[in-house]
């Protein structure tokens, strides 16, 4: 009987060691914690450039668009700069019937046949996302039509990111 007791016992004891313990577990979720962070470093960097290239193509698209209403309408042009295309009536509200003409043509030329809205835009900075428009300049001499995001019309790095030319420059 007293055998059969310490086998009971031991066997019970046996049972017992079968779990992990706190201070494994705990060290286990440190060393996923430390690989999640070295992997969310080394993808943080491609989101943002995919978020600028998607920016890009649809400022590419925009001109695309432009470029097309320009050359649709026919229409001797007179030079523009600044010119808000995120707002309906730009073409109007200039009191150019050339450009009004110009501005049926592009929003007919809209996949979902309206101005494309700069919210559509992946831009993540607080400053980036106050500002209200796309923009473009169209130059009559050379007909070059370049689309911008507002506030990034200068020439420097971060700019270039967002602007969009018709023509090689």
């Amino acid at each position: 009987m007293k055998k059969v007791i310490k086998n009971y016992l031991a066997k019970l004891q046996e049972n017992d060691k079968k779990g992990f313990s706190l201070v494994e577990l705990i060290i286990v979720m440190a060393i996923m914690a430390i690989l999640v962070g070295v992997v969310a470093s080394q993808v943080l960097p491609y989101m943002d450039k995919s978020r600028q290239s998607k920016d890009q193509q649809v400022l590419s698209s925009i001109c695309t668009d432009l470029v097309s209403a320009t050359a649709q309408s026919g229409k001797d042009l007179k030079e523009v700069n600044e010119q808000d295309i995120s707002a309906t009536g730009w073409g109007s509200g200039s009191g150019d019937a050339d450009w009004a003409t110009v501005e049926t043509i592009y929003a007919g030329l809209q996949t979902s046949g309206q101005l494309v809205a700069y919210n559509k835009l992946g831009l993540k900075s607080k400053e980036a996302k106050k500002k209200t428009a796309v923009k473009f300049d169209y130059d009559a001499t050379t007909g070059e039509i370049s689309v911008y995001l507002d506030g990034h019309k200068d020439e420097d790095a971060d700019s270039s990111k967002y602007i969009v030319y018709s023509s090689s420059k």
